[in-house]
């Protein structure tokens, strides 16, 4: 049997009756219940299930994070990925041609997708 996946094992000893005695926890319902909801799905999906969590808060903006220097893209947190090089190479009409058309040719990651317009 060949090991395809390497996981951390973390053990937190937690006492969940005083993590959902919390106020920032407990459901205040209207938007804010809505927001808590999409926190507790991030923390849910994150590192569990690829990159959901990363889409699910590049669609709500839920968490909001403190972002510093350190992401090396002018304190933003990237909104896509880049199109891979192979596409540039052995695809370059349509690569330049959706440029064009979603991101006035640029290949940014900061670009915003039409379906978050």
């Amino acid at each position: 049997m060949t090991n395809i996946a390497n996981y951390d094992t973390y053990i937190i000893n937690t006492n969940w009756a005083t993590y959902y005695a919390q106020p920032s926890v407990q459901y205040a319902g209207g938007a804010t219940g809505l927001t808590q909801i999409l926190q507790q799905k991030y923390l849910a999906l994150f590192r569990h299930s690829g990159l959901d969590s990363y889409f699910t808060y590049r669609r709500t903006g839920v968490p909001v994070f403190t972002t510093g220097p350190g992401t090396g893209n002018g304190q933003r947190i990237a909104l896509r990925f880049m199109y891979p090089s192979s596409e540039r190479t052995n695809n370059s009409v349509n690569y330049n041609a959706a440029l064009a058309s979603q991101y006035n040719g640029q290949d940014d990651i900061n670009g915003v997708m039409w379906i978050l317009k």
